[in-house]
């Protein structure tokens, strides 16, 4: 299970390290292999450990080739899907394309989500951050009717 967040650098060849703290895990479960692709609705990245993309693949090639949302989905996620390995130090490689699309440039932060990992660009995380805090004090929270069931 992947929670919590860590300030990482991203090096020149876009290079990052797992921090040590979740590689334990990715190597038991994955091997350190590891699935790189968008996030469809914020600019950022998702992490996959090789394993749950499995399912998350196999859920999208379910979705009709008919209707061109879930046409559009596939193409976003499955097209943009990198595989990656750790490498001995537990870095991986995120190429230039998927960097660009996500505004990564030397600071990232890669927050746990459970099952997977998404990666931001510091800065532009920060502003997400405050303009999600904003948006819950103004009740923007209140019309989720999945939020309904949580006792937070």
């Amino acid at each position: 299970m992947f929670t919590g967040s860590s300030t990482l650098s991203v090096d020149d060849k876009g290079r990052l390290a797992i921090p040590t703290r979740q590689r334990a895990p990715l190597l038991s479960s994955c091997e350190g292999k590891l699935v790189v692709t968008v996030d469809t609705h914020e600019k950022c990245l998702r992490i996959y450990p090789a394993d749950e993309w499995q399912s998350v693949a196999a859920q999208l090639v379910k979705l009709s080739d008919f209707k061109s949302a879930s046409r559009n989905l596939k193409r976003l996620l499955l097209g943009n899907a990198e595989e990656v390995e750790m490498d001995r130090s537990g870095r991986i490689l995120i190429s230039a394309h998927l960097r660009d699309r996500a505004g990564i440039k030397k600071n990232a932060v890669l927050v746990g989500m459970v099952n997977r990992f998404d990666l931001w660009d510091g800065d532009h995380l920060n502003n997400r951050s405050d303009d999600w805090t904003a948006e819950g004090s103004q009740g923007g929270f209140d019309d989720c009717e999945d939020l309904s069931e949580l006792e937070l």
